[in-house]
């Protein structure tokens, strides 16, 4: 967002209330003036009736300062102008009443207030499109909905002037059929234009409402549910009224019955019964008000005026009043409280009611990750919190298993001893079962309504029932990561297993090459030899002779052959004298520029020590083929319960995260992973290359 934008944004936001509380100043004014026209008639009724309208009238704006003030939503100025409307229509109505019925020509100005009274009821009901527009975050559902807004002021603007303009008489309640004083001959025409354009873009309005109700979610859904219910129904009954037949007046009727009492009542649900723009802080405290405002009038009219006729001294009448309000001051507070939680949160009022019902409802399920939601929303519900988390203890951290409402990423922090680390809440009880801490539960209360006395004390009852759940919850989360590791070595042994066996075969497939290519071979061309001595040596003994001197050169290659394949099939040396020998003896063949540390360590089991010996010459034919290295070093070394072998080579390197460790290191690790070993591979480039294995050894497996 631009900077430009984000300050129009704040200024919008600081016009929105000021303009909500203008609108209840001029409800105060306008119905004091229709409360004063009341009481000029003198009937009981109509005065109780009045007072009864500007009580609501009242309520509606000052709920619009709630929503203007709270959410700058300018939904709360919709409210606003409502009451405006119907305070300035019934106040004209008692108007035109006085002075054309009950006291002809006793005001003036009357044909200015029947034209008043013409057009603002038609301005109100201009506004129910923009209602179901904006309502309830009081943003348009999306960028692509702003035609409809910009239609709707347009044709807002248009039904307006045609009310105003269209010449002839104004034919309101009790008028005396005076004519337009504003009227003009194409009045008409804007009237009927800024109709068709309301009707359309209510249609559009409602269209709007169900696309905001069905990518809405949770509690959103809920609040939209009725009113797009009722809006449906309205439009229909409101088609329905424009056919032919009967069937016109029940339409009729219908319309007026949505927009009357269904369209409020359906709003009056959204914001009481579902929480909207955070009403039932408000009344809850509207009514704890009222409660101690009514109090402290009666106690003081009940003494001072109820006692006066009795006790001249005023002044002490007045003190007793004063004693009386502050004695009962605390326990009327704390009644009023009760009655007001009662009547705006219900159940939730009660802390024994959530006690009870506490573990019923967490019951219902057995899974984890059903159960520790469940403890967080009646947690949240039962304290009328903002927001609760349970935390669960795993192991030697606490991970925040769930929330409400829900939320993401999952928290993480360390324990120390039995301890809790701080949370950011507004108060945290820790769960234990049988003196083992298992975890937290978190509440955080709204920045304007701190925690009281009975909910932080109903937050510990409910930590306490907790216990065993939480317990069950870290069994079963143990169980599953248990079970999950147990897969994962299952699938792991599966794959080590295959390649054993592939490596097995391979090697068959090597050595058989290394028998046809090496022995074979000595062995046939031996044979071909001994019979072409056979020939020459009876017809030319001296060159038969030095045939011969061949063959017994040629025997003995052969047998070089065979021992180096036997030795690389499994060498004596090794079973005879150990690792360290038999790896000597194979890279002093070699030629290679290897130095061996081989200090402490003793013999082993045939398996491990064959293990081990494989494993060192996979990694130095490794270095020998690609390391390019001018130094090998060769360690066997035994430390902390663990035979330990290295091969470090100052060769080129390489990026094992790039390149990858290769099928070499995956067979060392599958080789010794049968001990209960494992392998690593540490290299880069130009710094070269270093593999370490382990097998955990123990005094039972020494030789």
């Amino acid at each position: 967002m631009s900077v430009v934008a984000a300050r129009r944004d704040a200024q919008r936001d600081r016009w929105i209330p000021r303009l909500a509380r203008l609108a209840l100043a001029i409800v105060l004014v306008v119905g004091t003036f229709g409360l004063a026209f009341a009481a000029m008639r003198r009937d009981t009724g109509v005065i109780l009736g009045a007072l009864a309208v500007s009580a609501i009238l009242i309520v509606f704006s000052l709920l619009g300062i709630l929503i203007a003030g709270r959410k700058h939503n300018p939904v709360g100025l919709i409210f606003s102008a409502l009451a405006v409307a119907a305070a300035i229509q019934l106040t004209a109505d008692d108007y035109i009443l006085r002075a054309n019925v009950t006291d002809p020509g006793s005001l003036p100005l009357v044909v200015y207030a029947e034209w008043v009274d013409r057009w603002i009821g038609a301005a109100a009901l201009a506004l129910l499109p923009l209602l179901f527009l904006l309502f309830p975050t009081g943003r348009i559902p999306s960028v692509r909905w702003r035609w409809v807004f910009r239609a709707w002021a347009i044709s807002a603007c248009f039904w307006l002037a045609g009310f105003m303009l269209t010449p002839g008489p104004l034919d309101v309640g009790n008028s005396d059929h005076a004519m337009n004083p504003f009227g003009v001959s194409f009045g008409s025409v804007l009237g009927f234009v800024g109709g068709v354009g309301l009707l359309l873009t209510a249609l559009a309005s409602i269209a709007s409402l169900f696309v905001r109700w069905r990518h809405g979610t949770g509690e959103e859904r809920q609040q939209l549910r009725l009113l797009v219910f009722v809006a449906g129904v309205g439009f229909v009954c409101f088609w329905l009224s424009g056919v032919p037949g009967p069937i016109s007046g029940v339409g009729w009727a219908g319309f007026q019955v949505s927009l009357l009492i269904g369209i409020p009542a359906a709003i009056a649900i959204a914001i009481l019964k579902y929480r909207l723009y955070d009403v039932d802080l408000v009344i809850r405290k509207t009514v704890v008000f009222g409660v101690l405002a009514a109090f402290i009038t009666a106690a003081y009219v009940a003494v001072v005026v109820g006692l006066g006729s009795i006790f001249t001294d005023t002044l002490v009448l007045r003190i007793a009043a004063t004693a009386l309000v502050a004695v009962a001051f605390q326990p009327v507070r704390d009644r009023a409280n009760r009655l007001a939680n009662r009547l705006v949160y219900g159940d939730r009022a009660t802390p024994y009611e959530v006690l009870a019902r506490f573990g019923e409802r967490v019951g219902e399920t057995y899974a984890s990750e059903d159960v520790l939601p469940r403890i967080a929303r009646v947690i949240a519900e039962g304290t009328a919190a903002a927001r609760s988390d349970v935390w669960l203890r795993l192991g030697d951290r606490l991970t925040l298993a769930a929330s409400w409402p829900v939320a993401e990423p999952r928290a993480s922090f360390a324990i120390e001893g039995d301890e809790l680390p701080p949370i950011d809440a507004d108060r945290v009880a820790a769960v234990r079962h049988q003196g083992e801490l298992l975890g937290a539960i978190a509440v955080t209360k709204p920045a304007s309504e701190p925690l009281a006395a009975g909910e932080a004390e109903l937050l510990d009852r409910l930590a306490e029932q907790a216990g065993l759940v939480l317990a069950n919850a870290r069994l079963t989360a143990d169980l599953e990561a248990r079970l999950m590791q147990i897969a994962q070595q299952a699938a792991d042994l599966r794959s080590s297993r295959q390649r054993i066996v592939a490596a097995q075969d391979e090697e068959r497939r090597r050595l058989e090459r290394n028998i046809h290519d090496g022995a074979q071979q000595h062995l046939v061309a031996l044979a071909v030899k001994l019979r072409l001595a056979k020939t020459v040596l009876p017809k030319d003994p001296e060159h038969g002779r030095r045939m011969l001197e061949e063959i017994r050169g040629e025997v003995d290659a052969a047998l070089d052959t065979l021992r180096s394949l036997a030795l690389g099939i499994y060498p004596p040396l090794l079973e005879a004298q150990g690792i360290a020998a038999a790896v000597a003896a194979q890279y002093l063949r070699s030629g290679l520029p290897v130095r061996m540390e081989a200090d402490g360590i003793g013999r082993y089991p045939i398996e491990l020590e064959a293990a081990v010996y494989f494993c060192t010459l996979e990694a130095l034919q490794n270095a020998a083929k690609y390391a390019h290295a001018s130094a090998i070093t060769i360690a066997f070394h035994e430390r902390d319960g663990a035979l330990e072998f290295s091969v470090v080579d100052d060769g080129v390197g390489f990026d094992p995260d790039s390149q990858g460790a290769g099928s070499g290191i995956q067979g060392i690790r599958d080789r010794i992973a049968v001990f209960g070993g494992d392998a690593e591979i540490a290299s880069s480039p130009g710094a070269g290359t270093t593999v370490v294995g382990r097998i955990p050894v123990h005094e039972s497996v020494r030789i």
